[in-house]
């Protein structure tokens, strides 16, 4: 009298559109993320070494606020990018074996945090 089980016959061929739409958003966010980092490090004061106090070479003690105003511009499209990410990721998470992908949230907090920093600091 037991019914028979029915075996899971799993029908995706692969990944479809929208989690490809995450992995691309991933992508793009981290290399958003990695070009901010690179003008941060062009924004920050430059550090004085020995032969700038032997030759009285001049340095920047400051930081570039035209360099910061790119590293927030990128910022603020790359939290876009993110939420976006988000959005499709929340669209494919319908089964158990769908998972949030990490990576789209720790640089969308990351880039939040650096957000709030430029704006209150």
């Amino acid at each position: 009298m037991a019914e028979p089980r029915r075996s899971f016959v799993e029908r995706r061929k692969g990944p479809d559109a929208v989690v490809k739409a995450v992995w691309w958003t991933a992508g793009i966010s981290w290399l958003l993320f990695i070009t901010a980092l690179i003008f941060v490090e062009t924004a920050r004061p430059e550090v004085e070494t020995f032969f700038d106090r032997q030759f009285n070479i001049s340095i920047r003690d400051h930081w570039d606020e035209n360099a910061l105003l790119y590293v927030f511009i990128i910022l603020v499209l790359n939290f876009a990018v993110c939420t976006m990410g988000f959005i499709f990721n929340l669209a494919r998470h319908r089964r158990k074996t769908d998972r949030f992908n990490k990576s789209i949230l720790i640089i969308g907090t990351l880039s939040l945090a650096g957000i709030l920093w430029y704006l209150f600091r």
